[in-house]
C-alpha cells in the first residue's frame, strides 16, 4: 500500500484517468445538508487561506491500465469524488451563462480525449447513477429527474447563484481540499480488497450486512465480470426483495433468514456477514455464481411473503393471514417449505401454511413465550430435521410441532387457548382468528381481509348511556376492565360498518349488526339471549366464540415423547417487539425507534416512548386526544401535584408533570421521568382508547 498527501483537483485530473465505482457499491446518497457543508469548507478555506483536508480516497489500479488510459477502482472516497465533480460541472455551466472562459473544466476532470466510449467519462458511476451522472457532465441535465446526482447538481447551481464570492475564486480554492491518496497496490488479491471494504467506515456511515455480502460475492478479476454477476443476479435479487425501492433495508433481512435456513442456528443482526462468510460461503465444491443464483430463487419466495404477492391465490391468501399474527420469525421455514413445495407439490404447502397458521394463532394468543427465540428454536429445529433427512410434509411437521423439544416452543392445547381467549385477546390476532373460523364455518369472507376491522361491542369510551347502563361508574369500569378485549366482546366488521356503531346505545347497535355480511356477527343480533349486553350475556358469548375457534384452529397432536429441556429462564431477544406486549422483561434494555403504519420514528431512551406515541395519536386523531386529556384518561395512581385530580401523565400544563417533555405539533406536555414498565404500561393504555393494538411497534435493544 502507498499513500500520499495530494490535493482533489491533482488526484482527479492528469491525462485519460477513468475512476470506476465498482458495481457492488452504494448507490450515490450524499444530500443537500452534506453538499452544503462541503461549499461551507470551500468558504472557509478561500477566507483563512488554508487548506481542508476531505478524508481518505482508498483505490486499486484496474488490469486495463495501458496507453489509452489508467483504470482506478474505487475502495472508498467515491460519494466525495462524485460530489467534487458535480460542483465542477455548475461551476462549469454557470461561467458559460455568464459567458466566462470555463476553464477547460470538462477535458481537465470530466471526459477523457482518446479512451473508448465506454470510458469517455472519466467517472464510471454505479448502472443506477450512470445516466443521471452522465447527463450531468454533458451538460443535458434536467430538474424533473429525481436523482440525488441530479438534486445536488441542481442544488450546487442555487449555490454559485446565491453566495458572494466569484465563480473563478470558488475553483480556484477547491485546490486547497486535501485527501490522502491511498494505493493499496493490489495484484488480484481479492482477499485483501474484501478485509479493506469490511474495515473502512470513514463516511461515519457502517456498512450493512447486505453490503458486505454482496462485495464479497461480487468481487472478481476484472470489473467487466463485476458488472456482469451484479447485473445478472445481486440487482434482480434487491429489486425483487426490496419491491423496487432501492432505499428498502429488506436484502440485510433477507440475507439473515437465507443464512438461517441453510445453518440452523439463529443469527443476530451484528453477526450476519461474519456468519455468511465463516459458516457458509467457505463450503467446498460451492461457487460464488451458484451462492447467487440460489439466492436469486429465494428471494423470489422472501418477497411473496413481504408483498403479498404470490402468483397462486389460494396460497397468498395463506400468506395474508399468516402476516396478521406477524410471523416474520417463520421466514428460513418459509423459504424452505417453498423451495421444496411449490411448483410441484402446491396443495400440501397450502396445507402447511394453514397448519402454520393455527400453530402460531395459539402461540401469539396465549403468549406462550415473551421473546421470539422459542419460536426460532422451533424453526431452526425443524430445518436440522428436514437436513437430517426428514421428509418435508405435513404429517411430519404436524408431529414436530405437537412435540417441541421446549414448553417456551409448545403448541397451545384446547384448555389453554380457550383461557386465553376468554381473557384479553391482541386485537390484530382476534381478527384473525375470528375470520378462520367464520371461513371455517360458513365459507364466508365477503371482503378483503385487510378491510376486516374488529368492533368491541361493548365500547372502548363509554358515554353516559353505557355508564348508566351498566350501574354507575364503579360497576361500568369493572365490566370494562374484565370483558373489554374478551374474544366474547369482539366481532368483525367492514370499515363502513364499524364507524357507524361507534359507541352507540346497545339497541341501536343491533340494528346495525344485523345487516353485517359476517354471519358470525349478524348472528348476535337474531340471538334472543343477546338482546342485552350484560355481564352474562358477555360471558355466555365469551364462552361460546371460544369453543367454536378451538374447532376452527386445529389443536396439537397428543404429545407422545418428553421435553427435551425445560423452560430456560428468560433472556431478553433484541428485537422489534409489538407495543401492546408488556410482559417481556426489558428493564436494563434500550429503545431505539416507533413504528407505526409503516413509519419509523426514532427513540433513544425511555422516556422518548411516551411522548413519541402521543404525537403519532395527536396527529392521528386530535380529538381523541383531545378529550382523554381533558378527562385526564392516562394517570398514575397518586395525587401529588394537585389534590383534585390524579397525576397525569399528558397534560396542558406542564406543572403538573414532574419531567414535561413537548409533544410535537401539539399544545400539550408528556411526564418524561417515567421508568421502562410504566413507559410501556401507559403507551399500551393509549393505544387500547385509540382501538390500534397490533398496530404499534418498537425495537428494543438493537439498531435499525
Amino acid at each position: 500500500m502507498k499513500a500520499g498527501e495530494t490535493n482533489i483537483l491533482k488526484f482527479i485530473g492528469g491525462l485519460d484517468k477513468v475512476f470506476i465505482i465498482p458495481p457492488f457499491q452504494r448507490n450515490y446518497e450524499w444530500n443537500f445538508d452534506q453538499c452544503d457543508e462541503l461549499f461551507e469548507d470551500i468558504i472557509n478555506a478561500y477566507q483563512s487561506k488554508k487548506t481542508h483536508y476531505m478524508g481518505n480516497i482508498v483505490y486499486y489500479e484496474g488490469k486495463n491500465n495501458g496507453a489509452s488510459f489508467s483504470e482506478f477502482i474505487l475502495v472508498d472516497g467515491q460519494q466525495r469524488v462524485t460530489t467534487i465533480l458535480l460542483l465542477l460541472c455548475a461551476i462549469r455551466d454557470e461561467m458559460k451563462r455568464q459567458n466566462l472562459p470555463d476553464e477547460n473544466i470538462t477535458m481537465r476532470y470530466l471526459e477523457n480525449d482518446n479512451c473508448i466510449d465506454a470510458f469517455r467519462v472519466r467517472l464510471k458511476q454505479t448502472s443506477y447513477d450512470a445516466d443521471s451522472f452522465n447527463a450531468v457532465v454533458k451538460g443535458i441535465a434536467t430538474s424533473s429527474d429525481k436523482n440525488n446526482i441530479i438534486k445536488n447538481y441542481f442544488h450546487f447551481i442555487d449555490l454559485l447563484r446565491t453566495n458572494n464570492l466569484s465563480l473563478k475564486d470558488i475553483y480556484n480554492t477547491i485546490t486547497k481540499l486535501e485527501v490522502v491518496d491511498v494505493n493499496l497496490q493490489i495484484e488480484d488479491n481479492l482477499e485483501a480488497v474484501q478485509t479493506v471494504f469490511e474495515k473502512i467506515n470513514s463516511t461515519g456511515k457502517r456498512l450493512t450486512p447486505a453490503d458486505l455480502i454482496r462485495n464479497c460475492l461480487l468481487l472478481s478479476k476484472s470489473i467487466e465480470e463485476q458488472e456482469t454477476l451484479y447485473k445478472n443476479y445481486w440487482i434482480k435479487i434487491e429489486r425483487t426483495v426490496s419491491n423496487n425501492n432501492i432505499a428498502s433495508d429488506n436484502i440485510s433481512r433477507f440475507a439473515r433468514d437465507f443464512l438461517v435456513m441453510k445453518i440452523f442456528e439463529d443469527v443476530e443482526q451484528e453477526n450476519i456477514y461474519k456468519k455468511f462468510k465463516n459458516d457458509y460461503l467457505c463450503q467446498p465444491n460451492i461457487t460464488n455464481i451458484e451462492i447467487l443464483d440460489e439466492m436469486s430463487r429465494y428471494a423470489k419466495y422472501f418477497a411473496y411473503f413481504k408483498f403479498e404477492s404470490c402468483e397462486n391465490d389460494r396460497i397468498n391468501k395463506q400468506i395474508i393471514m399468516l402476516n396478521q399474527l406477524k410471523t416474520d420469525d417463520f421466514m428460513p421455514l418459509y423459504l424452505y417449505l417453498f423451495n421444496k413445495l411449490y411448483v410441484n407439490k402446491p396443495q400440501e404447502l397450502e396445507k402447511i401454511l394453514n397448519l402454520l397458521f393455527d400453530f402460531m394463532a395459539r402461540y401469539r394468543i396465549c403468549a406462550i413465550s415473551g421473546g421470539g427465540g422459542a419460536i426460532r428454536t422451533v424453526v431452526n429445529q425443524l430445518l436440522r430435521k428436514f437436513d437430517d433427512g426428514l421428509e418435508c410434509n405435513y404429517d411430519n411437521i404436524y408431529f414436530e410441532l405437537s412435540n417441541s423439544g421446549s414448553p417456551a416452543g409448545r403448541f397451545p392445547d384446547d384448555i389453554e387457548f380457550k383461557n386465553s381467549l376468554k381473557e384479553a385477546v391482541n386485537v390484530n390476532y382476534a381478527r384473525a382468528v375470528l375470520i378462520k373460523t367464520e371461513e371455517f364455518e360458513h365459507f364466508n369472507i365477503p371482503v378483503d381481509i385487510k378491510k376486516v376491522t374488529m368492533e368491541h361491542l361493548m365500547p372502548q369510551t363509554f358515554t353516559n348511556w353505557w355508564t348508566q347502563y351498566y350501574d354507575g361508574e364503579e360497576s361500568a369500569k369493572d365490566i370494562r376492565n374484565k370483558y373489554l378485549n374478551c374474544i366474547g366482546n369482539l366481532t368483525p366488521m367492514s370499515q363502513s360498518y364499524n364507524s357507524k356503531n361507534s359507541n352507540k346505545p346497545w339497541p341501536v347497535k343491533l340494528k346495525y349488526i344485523e345487516d353485517v355480511q359476517f354471519v358470525i356477527t349478524n348472528e348476535i343480533a337474531k340471538d334472543k339471549r343477546f338482546s342485552e349486553w350484560k355481564e352474562d350475556n358477555i360471558k355466555a358469548r365469551n364462552e361460546e366464540i371460544a369453543e367454536r375457534i378451538c374447532k376452527a384452529i386445529i389443536s396439537p397432536l397428543k404429545r407422545t415423547r418428553d421435553y427435551e429441556t425445560k423452560a430456560p429462564a428468560f433472556c431478553f431477544e433484541p428485537g422489534i417487539y409489538d407495543m401492546s406486549d408488556d410482559s417481556t422483561p426489558m428493564e436494563g434494555e434500550k429503545p431505539t425507534l416507533i413504528r407505526f403504519d409503516d413509519k419509523e420514528y426514532p427513540v433513544t431512551k425511555w422516556k422518548d416512548v411516551i411522548p413519541t406515541i402521543c404525537e403519532i395519536l395527536y396527529d392521528f386523531d386530535k380529538d381523541i386526544f383531545d378529550k382523554l386529556v381533558s378527562d385526564n384518561t392516562i394517570h398514575k395512581s397518586t395525587s401529588t401535584k394537585n389534590e383534585n385530580i390524579k397525576d397525569p401523565i399528558i397534560s396542558e400544563d406542564e406543572n403538573l408533570l414532574n419531567q414535561p417533555v413537548k409533544i410535537k405539533g401539539s399544545k400539550y406536555f408528556a411526564e418524561g421521568n417515567i421508568s421502562s414498565s410504566r413507559a410501556r404500561f401507559f403507551s399500551k393504555q393509549l393505544i387500547e382508547l385509540y382501538d390500534l393494538i397490533g398496530f404499534f411497534q418498537i425495537a428494543v435493544g438493537e439498531s435499525n
